[in-house]
């Protein structure tokens, strides 16, 4: 089994959950997990061998809790937005935070950690406007695990 940091297994967790959110192809979490690893269209930078237990964790937990998930946030945006008004990849970004944050152990992954993450992730996946808005919705977040 190849294990993967935790940095590089959230970036395939995004890709994964891209794909499910937007129902490509009609995976499971298993099939799009397997499309990320592999690089996706280029499968020469993929990655072999079997699922890193972290990375299908987050995949099924995020999928799995999904609509508790997005209850969470939008308790935490601002009067105006919605679900559906976020841009599906920052939508994404912000539900594996909401995840890590409210459905895994501190001594885990610390809240800080996640947040500090998905700050990351939104700047290899979205533009700055994007890391700003997804920044915004985790701070209040954060404000609130105090």
């Amino acid at each position: 089994m190849v294990k993967l940091n935790r940095h590089t297994a959230r970036e395939k967790a995004v890709q994964s959950l891209y794909q499910l959110i937007n129902g490509i192809d009609n995976f499971e979490s298993e099939s799009a997990i397997a499309f990320a690893l592999e690089a996706g269209n280029d499968p020469d930078s993929g990655i072999e061998g079997e699922v890193d237990p972290y990375l299908l964790q987050i995949v099924k937990g995020v999928n799995q809790n999904r609509m508790a998930i997005d209850k969470m946030i939008e308790d935490y945006l601002t009067k105006g937005w919605s679900l559906d008004r976020i841009a599906s990849i920052d939508l994404t970004i912000l539900r594996l935070a909401f995840y890590e944050v409210a459905f895994m152990e501190e001594n885990v992954v610390p809240a800080k950690v996640a947040v500090n993450e998905a700050i990351e992730l939104s700047k290899t996946f979205s533009d700055d406007k994007s890391r700003k808005f997804i920044s915004g919705v985790l701070a209040k977040l954060l404000e609130n695990q105090a």
